[in-house]
């Protein structure tokens, strides 16, 4: 059976990370689409294409030439995402733009750049990695949640306008997920392993949503850990 060839944002971070050595292990061609090469160049299949999220005309430039040299290209999995909390007033308009930038405006723009190729596919994938934040808001998340809440509306609407054209929408909101992302955060999941789900966790939901049958779409999977007990610094 023929491969087929996904572009992932966020490759060298927890979830894009696990999805792309998953999809490599299973014979995927991926293109890890960002600043940083996630894995050697040398590993077959995997392709690194150079390119600035926050970049806008960068991104239609490397889109343009990306589909031009690599038609085959018929998936993507936008994975990139930070996170930052705190009251509303504690944030900087630096920081609100930089957050909803990349969180938002960014993914809407690649995607911009890429719908017209997939819709000249007979079938093609667009996955995007929203959170349990785009389904209800919480204290200390009001611009994560305006950036992931968003990001729901547009895959919504996107779904609406391509599903006509063979183009399948998908959108997966993981609760807390023990990666990363929590670094430079105060808080963190608890240490029992039922209170986060791991990033394979989420990889595997991805890669369902991928595998299946072109008449039918996983439009938006709600993953949690069993529990929800938070570890404060």
């Amino acid at each position: 059976m023929d491969r087929r060839t996904v572009l992932i944002t966020g490759a060298s971070g927890g979830i894009g990370g696990a999805l792309c050595r998953r999809l490599l292990q299973k014979g995927y061609r991926v293109i890890d689409f960002g600043r940083r090469r996630a894995f050697p160049e040398n590993i077959p299949n995997y392709h690194h294409c150079c390119a600035d999220l926050l970049d806008a005309s960068q991104l239609q430039q490397r889109v343009k030439r990306l589909v031009s040299e690599i038609p085959t290209l018929d998936a993507a999995v936008l994975a990139a995402g930070c996170g930052r909390f705190g009251n509303l007033e504690e944030f900087s308009a630096e920081q609100i733009r930089y957050l909803l930038e990349l969180n938002l405006l960014s993914p809407i723009l690649l995607c911009r750049w890429l719908v017209p190729h997939f819709k000249r596919k007979k079938s093609s994938d667009l996955i995007l990695i929203g959170s349990e934040a785009a389904i209800r808001g919480g204290r200390k998340g009001a611009v994560y949640s305006a950036s992931k809440f968003g990001l729901r509306g547009f895959s919504q609407a996107l779904r609406a306008e391509s599903a006509s054209q063979g183009l399948r929408v998908g959108l997966v909101n993981p609760g807390m997920v023990r990666s990363g992302f929590f670094d430079e955060l105060d808080f963190a999941p608890a240490a029992d392993e039922n209170c986060a789900l791991s990033v394979d966790d989420v990889a595997a939901c991805i890669l369902q949503m991928l595998e299946m049958p072109s008449h039918c779409v996983l439009d938006e999977i709600n993953l949690s850990p069993l529990q929800h007990v938070i570890s404060f610094d």
